[in-house]
């Protein structure tokens, strides 16, 4: 439940996923059982249902943004200035870590959230752990071009190697 909250960040959403990962172990526990690391399995399922939660949340909010504005959106100026750049900012972050390749946005909410050791991550990547510690650098510089606009003090040369490790 942990991993799940970790990655949707809502507890409605949370509690969703969470239950979609119950139904989908249900119906697969045989080859759960059989699986030769049964406690990492389960946590992939887990982590897989957060991440289309997200997924859907994040296509949900795109056709808000198509469509006219929801009636219940509360007043702007009920909030001050630093709730609106945070919730700004999550936004800003969650977009991007969207747009990273799969393996990507796992390896690094996994290591960066849930702060799993890299062994832990490939064996529920069913990976190596060279694999997943190249994923989460590789996630650190796409995330760290994607997001420079959040942190002005970041000089061109970092985004230029940011860029370069990227492509």
């Amino acid at each position: 439940m942990r991993a799940v909250w970790r990655v949707s960040r809502d507890p409605a959403e949370a509690e969703d996923a969470f239950q979609i990962a119950l139904l989908t172990i249900w119906k697969r526990w045989d080859r759960i059982r059989e699986h030769p690391n049964p406690h990492a399995l389960v946590l992939h399922i887990c982590v897989n249902a957060a991440h289309d939660a997200l997924r859907s949340r994040m296509r949900q909010n795109k056709r808000l943004l198509h469509n006219a504005v929801p009636p219940d959106i509360p007043d702007a100026v009920a909030f001050g200035p630093e709730h609106l750049i945070q919730g700004e900012q999550k936004a800003d972050v969650l977009r991007a870590i969207a747009q990273l390749a799969k393996n990507q946005a796992r390896a690094i909410l996994m290591h960066a959230v849930e702060e799993m050791p890299y062994v832990d991550i490939a064996a529920v990547m069913n990976c190596r752990e060279a694999t997943v510690r190249k994923h989460v650098a590789r996630a650190r510089a796409k995330l760290r071009l994607l997001l420079s606009h959040l942190f002005p003090g970041v000089h061109k040369e970092e985004s230029k190697h940011a860029r370069q490790a990227c492509q």
